[in-house]
């Protein structure tokens, strides 16, 4: 046994990681009810973007529905406690991504 408490944060990652069994094509409408259920049961980050991460709707990757900066700025709205995250992958995503989505929420 340990003395020693551990600080645990969840983040939940079915709008990001999950995409890829849904092949990128998550609509708005579903992304803002799974962001409003997500948030109602007391998640405190949600990671929202194509399964590669920001960016990653591309030939290589599979294209996304919706544009990844949609996503990020519909999740914001729509979460109440919530922290929107996104993934960023070197060689996928550019500062410019970041920075739009930062202005996203």
């Amino acid at each position: 046994m340990s003395d020693h408490i551990f600080d645990v944060r969840i983040t939940d990652t079915s709008l990001r990681d999950g995409s890829h069994h849904k092949r990128h094509q998550f609509t708005p409408e579903e992304v803002s009810a799974i962001v409003a259920a997500i948030d109602a049961a007391g998640v405190p980050v949600i990671e929202v973007t194509h399964g590669d991460g920001l960016g990653g709707s591309s030939f290589n990757y599979g294209f996304s529905k919706t544009p990844d900066q949609e996503l990020i700025k519909l999740a914001a709205q729509t979460a109440r406690d919530a922290r929107i995250a996104f993934l960023m992958l070197p060689g996928v995503a550019t500062k410019e991504d970041m920075k739009q989505a930062q202005g996203n929420g």
